[in-house]
């Protein structure tokens, strides 16, 4: 990882299966008990900065899990009309 990686260029927003974008949460190191100048263990950005895209440390800004696996983005329940529900 380069040391010098300062924020993440890319996307400022995290854009929902449903249209929904809202800003992307900025990496913060107190949230993994990390003191407050430790770079993200995955991406490198500093603290403050936006991840980089698909980094396992990034936090989804709707439900605050893990962006990575966040259920956030699962395709709603399809409902079977024969059985409703």
């Amino acid at each position: 990882m380069d040391a010098e990686v300062g924020t993440c260029e890319g996307e400022a927003g995290v854009r929902y299966p449903d249209g929904t974008v809202l800003p992307a949460v900025r990496y913060d190191p107190r949230k993994l008990h990390f003191p407050g100048w430790f770079r993200c263990p995955d991406c490198n950005v500093a603290p403050g900065a936006r991840h980089h895209d698909n980094c396992d440390q990034e936090i989804c800004p709707r439900c605050g899990g893990q962006l990575l696996s966040c259920p956030c983005f699962d395709p709603p329940e399809q409902v079977d009309p024969t059985t409703r529900g």
